[in-house]
């Protein structure tokens, strides 16, 4: 009978799949690969990757400054790859004026604050935009200058225009407005910098004040004459009027506003004879020698007096010693219609005699002269003694004594309003604060 040993001993076998520290740490350093080499690897991946870094890098460095040949100013030169124009002038060492910053209307606002520089690129000059966007790619040719001068930042904005006053060309003894003014409307260009305004496109045309001044002339060839008197009402002014009656003739009498008070009636009875009564302003002041608002007074203030007194209505004057110009009328700010000098001057003021007052009155005599005679301002016994002689002569030869406004009638070139003496500036006209631009 054969032993059957038992399959384990009870104290030295540990059960399957259990293993002591001991055991256990000496399978794993069996089954560890070994260390030798793996620290000379590392070493040459990383002197692999620095020369391929450099290599890369020296070749992106290579291409990021390579040249390309460009002629400069008429000069061949070698500069970089996608180099700006300004990159160019600093390496090139080009020394140029940078133009300036001026304003919408063309003045200086800072030196040096324009264009850098100016291009000509193969002989097409370069705006602004081209030149920011220019990079070098070689053969081209590039012109540098000056820089250009810059407008500076600025924007549109409408305003209204206002009208100018366009002067005679040639004075005659009446001149008067044929067109009142009307404000226009018209865009302007504001610099944001210096606050400067540019006129720009007209929407509506401003209409200027006209002036014409004229000879009158009848236009059916009527042989009239126009008899004046000035500085009046006076003691000599119902005799005046007298004499013109019995004659059948009538007259303009240009009175002074401060002769009036007290002979108010002497004013209604020019009127009811058939004759003209119109201003020689105030006061008898030099206007073109005064302000803008003692003309005024002296034109508005006659006017008034004229028309209290029972005169009508009038617009016309006769400027004292004929003195009124552009510039009087552009001061005058619309307040009259018509200025009437004359042609004729009896000279009477001189005291010259009957027999000369009346020469001077008649020599040379058309139709459509204006004779000049004195109501008032001093001793006027010579002129009522004249005045006979003239009616008498002139009648002779064919001519009627009508008053301003009836000769004015006869000319077709003057408005009707303007003849009838009354014309005033239409609601809505603007009068203009400066003068038209002389026109060749």
């Amino acid at each position: 009978m054969i032993n059957q040993q038992p399959l384990h001993n009870q104290t030295n076998l540990q059960p399957l799949g259990r293993m002591t520290p001991a055991t256990q740490g000496a399978r794993s350093r069996r089954q560890k690969p070994p260390k030798r080499g793996s620290r000379g690897t590392r070493v040459v991946t990383i002197v692999v990757f620095l020369v391929i870094a450099a290599v890369v890098g020296g070749g992106v460095w290579m291409w990021l400054n390579r040249t390309v040949r460009t002629s400069v100013n008429g000069t061949w030169v070698d500069v970089r790859a996608e180099a700006t124009l300004a990159d160019i002038v600093r390496d090139e060492g080009l020394t140029l004026k940078a133009g300036n910053l001026v304003s919408v209307g063309g003045n200086v606002l800072e030196e040096g604050a324009g264009s850098p520089f100016s291009v000509t690129l193969n002989g097409s000059p370069l705006d602004a935009e081209q030149i920011d966007a220019f990079r070098a790619e070689g053969n081209e040719k590039i012109e540098f200058g000056d820089g250009a001068d810059v407008t500076e930042p600025s924007h549109e904005e409408e305003r209204v225009s206002q009208p100018k006053l366009v002067p005679y060309e040639t004075l005659g003894a009446v001149t008067f407005i044929s067109q009142y003014g009307r404000e226009g409307r018209q865009m302007c260009t504001v610099g944001e910098i210096s606050g400067e305004e540019v006129p720009g496109e007209v929407i509506e045309e401003a209409q200027d004040v006209v002036l014409q001044s004229v000879n009158p002339r009848p236009d059916d060839g009527r042989k009239v004459v126009a008899l004046t008197f000035d500085d009046g009402p006076s003691a000599y002014t119902q005799r005046y009027l007298d004499i013109l009656s019995q004659y059948g003739a009538h007259a303009t009498f240009f009175c002074l506003g401060s002769q009036i008070p007290g002979r108010e009636g002497l004013v209604q009875a020019i009127v009811n004879q058939g004759s003209q009564v119109a201003s020689h302003t105030q006061n008898h002041q030099q206007l073109t020698a005064v302000d803008g608002a003692t003309l005024q007074s002296e034109v508005t203030t006659a006017f008034s007096a004229i028309s209290a007194a029972g005169g009508g209505n009038t617009t016309v004057i006769r400027p004292p010693y004929g003195s009124f110009d552009a510039s009087s009328w552009l001061a005058s700010g619309g307040t009259l219609s018509a200025s009437v000098i004359w042609h004729l001057d009896s000279l009477d003021w001189e005291l010259p005699g009957v027999d000369k007052i009346v020469e001077n009155s008649t020599n040379g005599a058309w139709s459509g002269a204006i004779i000049l005679m004195h109501d008032g301002g001093g001793n006027r016994d010579q002129d009522l003694e004249a005045l006979p002689k003239i009616l008498q002569k002139l009648s002779a030869q064919g001519y009627e004594f009508v008053t301003l406004s009836e000769l004015m009638a006869l000319d077709s070139r003057i408005p009707a309003e303007v003849a009838a003496g009354t014309a005033t500036m239409p609601e809505g006209a603007v009068w203009p604060t400066e003068m038209a631009a002389a026109t060749e």
